[in-house]
């Protein structure tokens, strides 16, 4: 039985993961050092202060992460004006099914709040939402579950009873560690198999969840 849908906003409901990881190596090259791509990966969908743990233990103080950081940024927005946000195939067409349907839907992310609301309302999603969290409204960051759990209760729906959508590493342990069965949308992370038994399902596209649904309504 799902009564409740979570999605993680980037790389599940925008195509902003591929820019991000172009930033990363943008900064790096700037930075004259070298950012492996498992780095890079470890950075997807957790907090800042994860993310700069993770860079700090790899650099050990040769460059320092807030400049890397504002460079990948700048490095993003400038790509943003020119190419826009891209929306994930099939998003669309996935909150229809689940609004139609009378499901539950939020959106859990660590992207800080200004940012995500304005991004979930320039690819119209926001109204298809009964509640959105932000990274910054709970204690832990993914990979802990908190966000997920925090995101059930605004919605007022068991987690035992919500399908997380989710494209990261940190994401799919969250949603697991939350009691909730993930949906794994792959994105620019192929997972190993340590993580993909924490998988309720792989979809290869939004679109193909709707199947997950149905076969759960």
């Amino acid at each position: 039985m799902v009564d409740g849908i979570i999605f993680d906003m980037d790389g599940v409901m925008v195509d902003s993961e591929r820019q991000s990881n172009a930033g990363w190596n943008w900064a790096a090259s700037q930075l004259h050092v070298e950012m492996p791509e498992w780095l890079i990966d470890s950075f997807k969908g957790a907090p800042m202060e994860l993310s700069k743990k993770y860079f700090d233990d790899y650099y050990r103080g040769r460059i320092d992460y807030m400049e890397a950081r504002q460079l990948r940024t700048k490095y993003v927005l400038d790509l943003r004006k020119t190419e826009g946000l891209p929306v994930k195939p099939g998003l669309m067409e996935l909150l229809c099914f689940i609004k139609d349907n009378g499901l539950k839907c939020a959106v859990a992310t660590s992207t800080r709040k200004e940012s995500a609301e304005a991004t979930l309302h320039n690819i119209g999603a926001w109204d298809y939402l009964n509640a959105v969290v932000y990274g910054n409204q709970v204690e832990h960051g993914k990979p802990e579950p908190d966000i997920f759990l925090k995101a059930a209760e605004e919605i007022g729906v068991e987690p035992e009873n919500i399908i997380v959508i989710e494209d990261s590493i940190n994401g799919i342990k969250a949603g697991f560690a939350a009691g909730m069965r993930v949906v794994h949308v792959p994105d620019t992370i192929i997972i190993g198999d340590d993580i993909r038994k924490l998988t309720y399902r792989i979809c290869d596209s939004l679109s193909e969840v709707i199947d997950v649904l149905e076969g759960e309504m």
